[in-house]
């Protein structure tokens, strides 16, 4: 009696609706306008602690570049490798915040913590195999024909980088599950407070200010970064314990020292399986992109130091952008895996919908300034004739890739939210090596377009990922999604 009453008291827009499409309830449906409100309130602070990562890169790009447009060249190779690596790791990562959302939207929240943990245990194995890596750094550059002189900085660039991506990884572990509970704001002032301090170590040990120590170029720059990012992961992880101390513990984080080590030797337990299974295509997606991304990169440094030091420059800038895409993504995915918690597809397509829309409209205002001062932007990063020459072409050629690179971001996170993970890398891994790649090498090389060839190309791969993803996604959300 009860129940039919409660029944007889809902509004007709709560009464139980036909279907709309395969798999889609009206009841399921809230505005696309509360979507946006929701997803960009989630964002704005994702956004920010995302950019502020690449930030952090991007100050040291451009003191490195004041140190001397060979630095830059350095920094340029050796970072490549290492931000692809950690950049796959963090993708392996991203398994954490749909994980906990879906047991948040779930009302499962005492799961967390074993989640959680098996994040960290995943990212101090992930960081530990990518120090290795490092050591084989200088091999590999002389093996794509790079200079001996420029192979051997950059390796050392390569090892300075290497020892901080265990401590950033920690960082993303701990930060994508507070953002996951709903505590997004905690990794944006920590980031923001490490850049802040990153840009006097880089002025004393970059540059010598105050002749407090000698000018370390592109290594010093690199070795203040890896600190920081060692720094973010004690902040945030001390921020996170002391909100379990004083609101109570309902995630399950404190436990004895027993679970731990339990869960440690079974490779992180059952969640530990469940973040491997979803993060292993979760990383390959990020690797085929930002592998063909460094090996554009060595086509770029067989083009000589000039090229090669414009398209780093060039590159960062593209990164930062990008930042605010990832952010986005972060807020997709986690709006799009609690509407999968609560079994409500339509919810699901709205709010991929709404971050995609929302990225492509915050990526125009750049698109505009690198239209409009394509040299401006060059001259924050060198101040070498020979490179601000190139660069201003390869900025402008970027002011038109990014809306497309922001939809891929986007959209991106939204398949990751309906656990949609397999066929997303397979249709990257065509997008970018089976077009990308090849097109930046027959522009910038076959046709002689020099450096603007190189991004020509690389915008072939990203429009190409645009055109296979969103479709995916629409029609993912058109049929019951499952909890990964």
């Amino acid at each position: 009696m009860r129940v039919a009453m409660r029944q007889a008291r809902l509004p007709p827009s709560a009464a139980r609706a036909r279907p709309n499409g395969p798999g889609l309830h009206v009841t399921d449906r809230r505005p696309l306008s509360y979507h946006l409100r929701r997803t960009l309130a989630l964002a704005l602070p994702i956004m920010v602690a995302r950019s502020a990562i690449l930030v952090m890169a991007a100050v040291d790009t451009v003191m490195t570049g004041w140190a001397g447009a060979r630095e830059l060249a350095y920094l340029g190779l050796g970072s490549a490798p290492m931000v692809t690596l950690m950049i796959v790791s963090i993708g392996a990562l991203q398994a954490t915040i749909v994980l906990v959302a879906q047991a948040v939207g779930a009302g499962e929240d005492a799961k967390v913590g074993d989640i959680w943990r098996a994040s960290l245990i995943l990212a101090l194995s992930l960081g530990a195999a990518v120090v290795v890596l490092s050591l084989i750094a200088e091999p590999l550059y002389l093996a794509t024909g790079q200079d001996p002189v420029i192979a051997a900085n950059g390796a050392a660039v390569s090892r300075a980088f290497a020892w901080g991506i265990p401590g950033m990884l920690l960082f993303i572990a701990t930060n994508l599950t507070l953002e996951a509970i709903g505590r997004p704001r905690v990794g944006m002032f920590v980031m923001l407070a490490a850049n802040l301090v990153n840009v006097g170590l880089n002025g004393i040990f970059v540059l010598g200010w105050l002749a407090l120590a000698e000018p370390g170029g592109a290594v010093a720059a690199i070795a203040t970064s890896s600190f920081l990012r060692w720094a973010a992961f004690a902040a945030v992880l001390g921020y996170f314990l002391i909100i379990l101390v004083r609101d109570g513990d309902r995630f399950g984080i404190f436990v004895p020292a027993r679970v731990w080590w339990r869960q440690w030797c079974a490779g992180g337990g059952l969640a530990g399986r469940r973040m491997r299974r979803m993060g292993l295509p979760l990383a390959l997606t990020q690797g085929v992109e930002s592998s063909a991304f460094a090996a554009v990169v060595f086509i770029a440094g067989r083009l000589g130091p000039d090229i090669l030091a414009a398209h780093q420059a060039t590159t960062t800038v593209l990164s930062l952008v990008f930042m605010n895409a990832i952010g986005m993504s972060g807020a997709t995915s986690i709006r799009v895996a609690r509407a999968v918690g609560r079994q409500r597809p339509a919810d699901s397509l709205l709010a991929g919908a709404a971050g995609v829309a929302l990225a492509a409209a915050l990526a125009l205002p750049f698109s505009a300034l690198a239209l409009a001062a394509p040299e401006a932007l060059a001259r924050i990063f060198v101040e070498d004739a020979a490179v601000i020459a190139v660069a201003r072409g390869t900025m402008w050629t970027i002011g038109w890739l990014f809306a497309f690179d922001a939809t891929m971001g986007a959209v991106l996170g939204a398949l990751r939210g309906v656990a949609d993970i397999w066929v997303p890398l397979a249709l990257q891994a065509a997008a970018f090596w089976l077009f990308g790649v090849p097109a930046a090498w027959l522009f910038a090389v076959v046709a002689d377009l020099g450096a603007a060839g190189l991004w020509w190309g690389v915008g072939t791969g990203i429009i190409v990922s645009v055109a296979l993803l969103v479709p995916r996604f629409y029609l993912v959300c058109r049929r019951p999604l499952a909890r990964a």
